[in-house]
């Protein structure tokens, strides 16, 4: 997976400099991608921008560069080609030695007949048009948790999942999540999730169902017409009832962020 996604293999990751390598437009894959193993790290993007990539990686710390920080230099290269950048994100993987599935009655498996029903404007991480198995949970006649499942590499199995606000913090996001899980290594493949620092209860989730962390990643990002894709807030609380509170006024917040267009 990490070879198709850099072009290249382990024994090009390093650090101090982290390596900025090539790749021609018809090689596939993402224009900009960026990885960091406990090995090292590595930059892989389009050849036009080598020039300008590398001196704002070469002085960067592997810290710096997988943060919201490093989003915005790599941006600064990518940007006016209506390329943005994304990241960190978390790639999590599970197998049947980490996998802890709760196995929650209520769980019910839809087939694509059911999933061509659900709104993915809601269930907006479940892979519209992509998903070919899903487990949700069905409360008074409505879908208010969603596990969908989508083939991602050879032996791999990707898990995207939502839970509707309303049933949030009762632990059907771990029981879809579960069993969307089970059924991938019922079939003798990896489970892989990915979710970004800020999504606390994602990864409260993934974690909580044996998935384990194993690399961070930065990417190009092309939607929004080359516009830059701010991060959320935090979300979720570090404990049940504990108060939130914005450490920053409102007049401090970033007054050049624009609403997202499609929602």
């Amino acid at each position: 997976m990490i070879e198709s996604t850099m072009g290249a293999g382990l024994d090009a990751f390093g650090s101090d400099p982290i390596p900025v390598i090539g790749r021609s437009a018809d090689a596939g894959g993402q224009p900009l991608a960026a990885i960091r193993l406990d090995r090292g790290s590595l930059v892989s993007a389009r050849n036009d921008w080598l020039e300008a990539l590398r001196p704002v990686v070469t002085n960067m710390h592997p810290d710096m560069l997988f943060s919201t920080f490093g989003a915005y230099e790599l941006a600064r290269v990518t940007q006016p080609d209506g390329h943005s950048a994304w990241g960190p994100v978390f790639f999590y993987f599970g197998d049947a030695s980490t996998w802890n599935d709760p196995k929650d009655p209520g769980v019910v498996r839809l087939g694509p007949d059911d999933l061509a029903e659900v709104d993915f404007a809601r269930f907006w991480h479940c892979y519209f048009g992509e998903a070919h198995d899903g487990y949700g949970v069905i409360e008074d006649g409505e879908l208010v948790a969603l596990a969908a499942v989508n083939h991602h590499d050879e032996g791999v199995e990707e898990i995207g999942m939502d839970v509707m606000p309303e049933a949030r913090g009762r632990g059907v996001g771990r029981a879809v999540v579960g069993a969307a899980g089970s059924a991938i290594i019922e079939r003798g493949n990896l489970v892989l999730a990915t979710t970004s620092p800020w999504n606390i209860p994602s990864a409260r989730t993934l974690r909580s169902a044996g998935l384990r962390f194993s690399y961070s990643q930065m990417m190009s990002f092309d939607g929004f017409d080359g516009a830059f894709p701010m991060p959320a807030q935090p979300l979720g609380r570090p404990y049940p009832g504990a108060r939130m509170v914005n450490y920053y006024p409102a007049w401090a917040m970033n007054q050049d962020v624009e609403p997202r267009p499609d929602m």
